[in-house]
């Protein structure tokens, strides 16, 4: 379903003085539309690290993961789209999942929409890795997993085995290219975008990173998708590690967000209800012997909303309240500042 037509801008200008900008190390107030240029290359920076020492860039043994036959750029292209922060501090990370048959492209033009501060962007084909993640017939395109019957064109049920088989490869795979990611970006600062499919295997791989006891991500935004509970159930029971929070220092589960649609018949309100209740479910935090419980899962419903994707100013509003709490920004003015107290100040003066 491709999102060209759907997509709702997501840009907010602000004005933003230079005593916010010397702010340390903290969650953005505000989601800003940066007027420096936009360095639209997918695979290369246009200036040297030496210019700008905050960008990240990915690395070719990445690249070779993510399309491992690729032999020009255009290739790559094919499999990933990746953009620097336009502020020129990739600080954080985010990766965007398409729906089914869909491609990567007009979530790569999302991003450039959404232009959030200090965050590169990085979108990707479900053809990306080998032959791909699922190919779809009659030369569909591509998906995460498998969710129909080809044979007869039906949906396959949320028990079905090979839905079940399907999506645990895809979050195999998914979750070995976020560690590989991790050697570059802490996972706080790694957040997830996904559309349907894509927005089930977002909000799966989160939950299996906490059941396998692996730190929480950044953050998830899942529209119209979300975790499914029988197929995690079944992965459990096929011998998942599990995390045991009385042997080690509990993991807190990846905070996420749920755009869903109160008439949306593939992705009901009681299907994300159920993966909200679910996903909250257990969730102890244990601090010098006192227990706590949190809600990392909510939910945002439109009115008369369907499958589809962001479509609404209080969608956009939502979306934009989540990734303000929790996107990290990075004060650059400050570093390399180094504070001296009175006492060694006068012994560098008699010195």
């Amino acid at each position: 379903m491709s999102t060209n037509d759907e997509m709702y801008s997501l840009q907010m200008k602000t004005n933003i003085s230079n005593n916010q900008e010397e702010e340390s190390w903290q969650t953005v107030s505000a989601i800003h539309n940066s007027s420096t240029p936009q360095n639209d290359s997918s695979t290369t920076c246009s200036k040297s690290h030496q210019e700008y020492p905050h960008r990240i860039d990915l690395p070719i043994k990445f690249k070779n993961i993510l399309s491992p036959n690729a032999t020009i750029k255009a290739h790559r292209r094919a499999n990933f789209l990746f953009r620097h922060s336009s502020d020129k501090i990739d600080t954080n990370l985010l990766l965007l999942l398409h729906g089914a048959g869909d491609t990567h492209t007009p979530y790569y033009n999302l991003s450039k929409e959404m232009n959030l501060p200090q965050c590169a962007m990085l979108s990707l084909s479900a053809s990306c890795m080998d032959e791909g993640f699922t190919t779809l017939p009659f030369g569909l395109g591509y998906s995460w997993f498998d969710e129909m019957d080809y044979s007869t064109g039906m949906p396959l049920k949320r028990d079905d085995d090979r839905l079940i088989s399907s999506l645990k490869g895809a979050v195999e795979k998914f979750d070995m290219l976020i560690d590989e990611l991790i050697q570059l970006w802490v996972p706080e600062r790694i957040f997830l975008f996904g559309f349907s499919a894509g927005a089930c295997l977002a909000m799966q791989t989160c939950w299996s990173r906490f059941e396998r006891g692996k730190m929480s991500l950044g953050g998830a935004i899942c529209v119209a998708g979300g975790v499914n509970r029988i197929c995690t159930t079944t992965f459990n029971k096929e011998g998942t590690e599990q995390k045991d929070v009385d042997d080690e220092e509990p993991i807190e589960k990846t905070p996420v967000l749920i755009i869903g649609g109160s008439t949306d018949e593939k992705y009901t309100p009681n299907t994300l209800c159920e993966s909200i209740k679910f996903y909250n479910s257990s969730h102890i935090i244990k601090d010098d012997q006192k227990t706590s419980t949190s809600t990392p899962a909510t939910a945002y419903i439109g009115k008369n909303k369907g499958h589809e994707m962001i479509n609404s100013e209080e969608e956009t509003k939502a979306i934009m309240a989540f990734v303000a709490e929790h996107l990290i920004r990075r004060m650059v003015a400050m570093e390399g500042f180094c504070e001296i107290s009175p006492d060694q100040f006068m012994k560098q003066a008699d010195g």
